[in-house]
């Protein structure tokens, strides 16, 4: 059966979603086209520019309370840093039964911030979603379709509390995944962060060493540097968030790199040919 044609539990629904950027809007979107939609419920900064986007069904505020009053279903889309004082504005207003989730790619301290608000109702999440583009106009209603969702839940959660969570997020073409906060953030530094870091070192470098060989271009740095196009505060926001891990990261590549200009420099070409294999491998396995 198609997604969009899928049944959506009727118990989750009001769902109110804070921060209607790409992923925030695409969400919305992705509830929508559902054939059971649940009530859609978006606090965001600019309604009116919400409201275009996502379509008159789509109730959208600039008042959290607002938003979140009586919502079976809470999830933040903000950057990680604006999500504790969203949640501490809204505490008491969802339903009594609601869950709350969120999308954020940095998981250890935001469980830990908004568990400590919400307790046990609380489900970390991350969809492993999303483009170098940002803000609504990016959004679209198949970005979570075969993703996968990671679910970080703790020895607070409710077990009952993460099975709805599960299912709003399968619900919108998600698989799930549960890890600890702590292996998140470790895996989507290596697997996610780094690779942005890496992006904007390369493009960095080539351009600040001579701005003609960026017209020299082809496939291959565009498709390698692709991701350094993504918005830069949210990104210096993401990595301060999880700079213990990313400095990791970045010194396992390093160490790489160092290893790899050694051989280069010593003109060692059949070492060089099995560094590029193993390199080959790893990219084929994807």
């Amino acid at each position: 059966m198609p997604l969009h044609e899928q049944d959506f539990p009727g118990a989750l629904s009001p769902v109110a979603i804070f921060g209607p950027g790409l992923i925030g809007g695409s969400l919305a979107m992705a509830l929508g086209r559902l054939s059971s939609a649940p009530e859609i419920r978006v606090f965001a900064r600019n309604p009116g520019r919400a409201a275009a986007a996502l379509g008159e069904s789509v109730f959208c505020s600039s008042d959290p309370c607002e938003v979140a009053r009586g919502a079976s279903v809470v999830v933040f889309c903000t950057p990680v840093e604006c999500m504790g004082s969203l949640a501490r504005a809204i505490r008491d207003i969802p339903g009594p039964d609601a869950v709350v989730t969120d999308a954020g790619s940095v998981k250890e301290g935001p469980v830990r911030e908004l568990e400590e608000i919400f307790g046990g109702r609380y489900v970390g999440a991350h969809p492993m979603a999303g483009s170098e583009q940002a803000g609504i106009e990016a959004a679209r209603k198949d970005l979570f379709d075969g993703a996968c969702c990671i679910l970080t839940p703790t020895d607070v959660t409710a077990t009952d509390a993460l099975a709805r969570v599960e299912k709003f997020w399968t619900g919108v073409g998600c698989r799930t995944l549960c890890l600890s906060a702590s292996e998140h953030d470790r895996l989507v530094a290596l697997a996610s962060h780094l690779p942005h870091a890496v992006a904007s070192i390369l493009i960095e470098t080539v351009g600040a060493e001579d701005p003609l060989a960026l017209q020299l271009a082809g496939g291959g740095l565009r498709d390698s540097t692709r991701i350094a196009a993504g918005p830069p505060e949210m990104w210096a926001g993401i990595f301060h968030a999880n700079r213990g891990r990313v400095v990791d990261a970045l010194d396992q590549f390093l160490e790489r790199a160092a290893r790899f200009r050694g051989l280069v420099s010593q003109a060692r070409p059949e070492e060089i040919a099995a560094f590029l294999a193993s390199a080959k491998n790893w990219r084929d396995s994807l």
